[in-house]
């Protein structure tokens, strides 16, 4: 079921990345042609403080749509964090019918809602279209008695409490998600692992190298500065296929037997009430900057995954992800 979504997201992805290839040369001829563009500052909102993964997806959108021509009356990022990017997405719910604010997401987006922490759903926002992909990769201290994958699979079976796992932002992230998937491959009871949540995964990085954390589980983004020190260990990735460089040598989850394949999905989404010119302005600026060259090289730098898909591409992405994800937390949110 897992690889028949990731054929069906890969597909679509092909399919979007083709249609935008033939206006990604001329982003400045599109803005122009538009019925509707901004004639204010773009805010581009994230839920989070400065630093880390979503606020660098932030500045990144905020800087291709300011060098392709599509914010003409200029922008800005505007940082909203707390409440597990609540209060972020309140911010935004409550401009409806302004296209001038557009917000990166991820999951947490559904988690929150299934988990009884925000009344707020996805299905209150205008989807604007899907960017990429980060990977999920465990990894543990160089001094850590998990030698391998196996290690942890053997832990676990004998007591799914013994192992703590680093899961980043919160309950109900894709770092979570990845812990979940493996408890269930496994047929463990998912309400006796132990997550820990941090502030950032950097903290939860720092934990795992000092010994106080057995497992963190992030992208590779946040963790190839400190494999490459020594001070940590790839065991594992949920992912469909090996990557290169420091993953080259790492197995899947997959390969060791578990079907476990998680990707941190980014999107932009925008307030409710959009016009449909708006939301096929953004549709243009979307799919124009992620068919450029410079774009997939900021991929290839930042160990992204392409994914790219239009508003109403998301919006059915969305529907299926907030039903996998309430398959995966309606029993720890009893």
């Amino acid at each position: 079921m897992i690889e028949k979504r990731m054929m069906m997201t890969r597909r679509t992805s092909l399919m979007a990345a083709i249609a935008a290839a033939g206006t990604a040369a001329m982003p400045r001829m599109l803005s122009a042609q538009s019925t509707w563009k901004p004639e204010k500052p773009v805010e581009v909102v994230v839920g989070v403080g400065p630093g880390g993964a979503n606020d660098r997806t932030a500045r990144d959108v905020e800087r291709f749509l300011k060098d392709g021509g599509f914010l003409p009356a200029g922008s800005f990022v505007s940082n909203k964090p707390g409440g597990g990017h609540a209060v972020a997405l309140a911010y935004t719910l409550e401009h409806a019918g302004e296209a001038n604010i557009l917000q990166v997401v991820g999951g947490v987006m559904l988690s929150n809602n299934i988990l009884g922490r925000s009344p707020i759903s996805y299905k209150q926002f205008t989807p604007i279209g899907t960017l990429f992909d980060e990977q999920m990769v465990f990894a543990v201290g160089a001094k850590s008695d998990i030698k391998n994958a196996e290690d942890l699979v053997e832990r676990l079976k004998k007591d799914p409490a013994s192992v703590s796992f680093s899961i980043s932002t919160g309950i109900g992230t894709t770092n979570h998600i990845s812990v979940l998937l493996l408890a269930k491959q496994l047929g463990l009871d998912i309400k006796k692992v132990k997550a820990v949540s941090f502030n950032s995964s950097t903290e939860g990085v720092t934990a795992t190298i000092g010994g106080h954390i057995d497992v963190v589980v992030t992208t590779p983004f946040a963790l190839n500065p400190f494999v490459e020190s020594g001070e940590l260990r790839y065991i594992a990735a949920a992912s469909a296929e090996r990557s290169g460089g420091l993953l080259a040598e790492v197995p899947t989850w997959r390969e060791l037997g578990h079907d476990i394949v998680v990707s941190a999905w980014r999107m932009v989404v925008a307030p409710p009430n959009l016009k449909r010119e708006e939301i096929a302005y953004w549709d243009k600026a979307i799919a124009a900057i992620t068919a450029t060259p410079q774009w997939k090289a900021m991929l290839d730098k930042e160990l992204l995954v392409a994914h790219t898909l239009t508003s109403t591409e998301t919006a059915a992405y969305l529907d299926s992800e907030d039903k996998r994800y309430r398959e995966l937390l309606g029993s720890i949110s009893q």
